[in-house]
């Protein structure tokens, strides 16, 4: 009954709609490149065809595909022969898959779900399996490949509450949706226990991590951190705030919480690491004009530190500048930018601080607040104050530092993890391809 009042519903709103949105397609010429991939119309030729079978993953947007990139990696590395169809939603989405897979993997624009549009992509495509990342429940594709006999994994599934509870609203459809998976794997308790709750068999459930945080384990951190306060010229009991990754207006905040530490932390140092290095220039202006005195880190390898702000002028010194840190704020968060992988900190172990614009990087924020080491602040002033009350208790100090280690280290192995079941799956095939007579 559910499908039924779903394919009802769809095919009534695209029949109303399309006619006005082909209109403003043809005039405004948006979105016209992608238009006969959305009602599924594929172009074979395309396609890489081999004998192997034909997985078919499928993620949202941007944020998906580059999660889908570390999946399609261990694939190939286990079954070379595997064709690879990757399908997106967004034209952004699609340009990044054709810019890291598109010398892997069939790389289209997903077709709307509609009974007629999704049935023929499954035509052309054929897929033995479908890999599905995130939520992205489409109700008239995931019953379309359970009828073509398509094996369906859920990957990489999260629920945020907001979604939880309008899926709970039609809890029997989500059911219905959810059971046709072979497997989930959810990224945290929370979210498998919220899947649950929506019908999904709990024995379909796996807790496997994030895949997008399944970052390679640090080897001798401790190298790096000696050599980082060889060159700064401090020692291990020297507090170092390191913010990485800012954006326009947040140097002048975090001066602002600097001066203000510093009357309680004499020798703390600041680390500024501006996200876009054209911006330098601008930076170094901003900070000289309100009074603050500064090196640039090029300057304090060849010739030492003279001052306790330093501003990183190079690439590719951040990602180990954190290994020093006593705090670290990811940037592009005090500000509208979305954030920046705070998880990339975290590894460290060390408290992570950030704004509340973190929209892309949401899933991080919650899986280090739930684990003590993320801290949200809605202003510089705030942020001082966290800071200083970290500073302040030994105690809780060493809680959010191990917090943020293990939140982080929680999630390596998670593509592992969640391709267990899919390899299972596709030597199964392998051996199935094999009994066959030729």
């Amino acid at each position: 009954m559910f499908y039924g009042i779903y394919r009802l519903l769809t095919r009534l709103i695209f029949t109303l709609s399309f006619p006005v949105f082909l209109v403003y397609t043809l005039l405004t010429g948006k979105h016209r490149a992608g238009l006969a991939q959305r009602l599924g119309r594929y172009d074979k030729e395309n396609s890489r065809r081999t004998v192997g079978p034909t997985v078919w993953l499928h993620g949202a947007s941007v944020g998906e595909i580059k999660a889908a990139e570390l999946l399609l990696e261990r694939l190939i590395n286990e079954f070379p022969d595997v064709n690879l169809v990757v399908t997106t939603a967004t034209e952004q989405g699609l340009i990044l898959a054709r810019q890291n897979m598109g010398g892997k993997a069939t790389c289209l624009m997903a077709p709307l779900d509609l009974p007629r549009t999704v049935n023929r992509a499954i035509r052309a495509i054929n897929p033995d399996i479908y890999l599905c990342l995130e939520t992205e429940l489409w109700p008239n594709t995931l019953a379309g490949l359970r009828e073509n006999g398509t094996t369906c994994f859920l990957l990489n599934a999260r629920m945020s509450e907001k979604s939880f509870q309008r899926y709970r609203r039609f809890r029997g459809f989500a059911q219905q949706v959810l059971g046709g998976f072979s497997s989930i794997a959810a990224i945290s308790t929370v979210d498998a226990e919220r899947l649950i709750s929506l019908g999904a068999v709990p024995e379909k459930i796996r807790v496997s991590g994030n895949v997008k945080y399944d970052l390679p384990p640090i080897t001798n951190p401790e190298h790096f951190r000696r050599d980082w306060q060889q060159i700064l010229g401090i020692t291990a009991e020297i507090p170092v705030l390191v913010a990485g990754s800012t954006h326009g207006g947040e140097e002048l905040l975090l001066l602002e919480v600097f001066n203000v530490l510093k009357q309680n932390l004499p020798e703390l140092l600041l680390v500024l690491a501006p996200r876009h290095l054209e911006r330098l220039a601008t930076v170094q202006a901003e900070l000289s004009a309100a009074g603050a005195n500064l090196d640039l880190l090029s300057q304090v390898k060849k010739f030492g530190r003279d001052h306790d702000i330093i501003v990183v002028d190079s690439m590719g010194d951040l990602a180990t500048l954190y290994s020093v840190a006593t705090f670290i704020f990811c940037g592009g968060s005090l500000v509208e930018r979305g954030g920046h992988n705070i998880m990339e900190a975290a590894r460290w172990g060390c408290p992570v601080f950030y704004g509340p614009s973190m929209k892309d990087f949401s899933d991080a924020k919650e899986l280090l607040e739930a684990g003590g080491g993320g801290f949200q602040v809605n202003s510089a002033t705030e942020l001082g104050e966290k800071i200083r009350r970290l500073a302040d208790d030994s105690e809780l100090y060493k809680r959010a530092a191990c917090g943020a280690a293990t939140s982080a280290s929680s999630q390596n192995g998670a593509v592992d993890r969640q391709l267990q079941p899919v390899l299972a799956a596709l030597k199964k095939l392998a051996k199935q391809e094999q009994s066959q007579p030729a």
